[in-house]
């Protein structure tokens, strides 16, 4: 016996295709009514979605603001901190240069109170001391001509830095042999102030100290004065 179906296969593909049709539009109507049906508001969701995107961007905006205004504020404290640095290093300079200029003008004071000068060329208020740099020194003196000054003097200072180094001692000539004659040069008829630096090698201990007044021209050593340091 052999059974068949009452409807023509074309109207089975129809009744297929309808069913398929029928149940897309169900799953289509229930995806597209899902929000109302869960009580979610989808143009809500996406007002609050631009919402939050806005704030998103207003925030970004403000760190950026605020890490510039932080920015500033750290440069404007850096300025501070070395300005303060600064005026503190110009007080000391100027605290030290007013104290060498009283010793400087109590030494003055006391040649003129006596009425004389010593004869010839004279070295007074010699210091050498640390500079505040590693291995830097500075030294200070005034010069002095007494007796007939019928012109100025005219020569040059030499400074010559003895240091124990690598376990031997070794002299330092300032200003070196390649200045030239004129290096240091100082042309005084009665008092000259002379202030200078000088840096030894790292490791280097200074231990004394030599001023050298040469004469110009010639180079001829008219004055000498040793300080021998502790």
């Amino acid at each position: 016996m052999t059974i068949r179906s009452q409807l023509a296969w074309y109207w089975r593909w129809l009744l297929n295709v309808l069913m398929m049709v029928v149940v897309a539009g169900a799953v289509w109507w229930v995806v597209e009514n899902s929000y109302r049906i869960t009580g979610f508001n989808r143009e809500e969701a996406k007002q609050q979605i631009a919402s939050l995107g806005e704030e998103n961007a207003k925030l970004k905006r403000d760190i950026e603001v605020a890490r510039l205004s932080l920015a500033e504020h750290e440069r404007q404290a850096a300025i501070d901190k070395a300005s303060q640095s600064e005026l503190a290093r110009n007080v000391t300079q100027l605290q030290d240069e007013n104290s060498t200029l009283k010793e400087d003008l109590g030494f003055l004071r006391n040649i003129m109170s006596s009425g004389a000068t010593p004869e010839g060329l004279g070295i007074a208020n010699l210091k050498v001391e640390p500079d505040g740099k590693p291995h830097e020194f500075r030294y200070r003196m005034l010069l002095t001509q007494g007796g007939q000054r019928k012109q100025d003097f005219k020569g040059r200072v030499q400074v010559v830095a003895r240091v124990a180094h690598q376990g031997g001692i070794t002299s330092l000539t300032f200003p070196d042999a390649t200045a030239g004659e004129n290096a240091g040069a100082v042309e005084f008829r009665f008092y000259h102030k002379v202030d200078g630096r000088f840096r030894v090698p790292e490791g280097a201990i200074l231990k004394s100290f030599e001023v050298r007044v040469l004469a110009i021209p010639g180079g001829q050593v008219k004055l000498s004065r040793t300080l021998n340091l502790p």
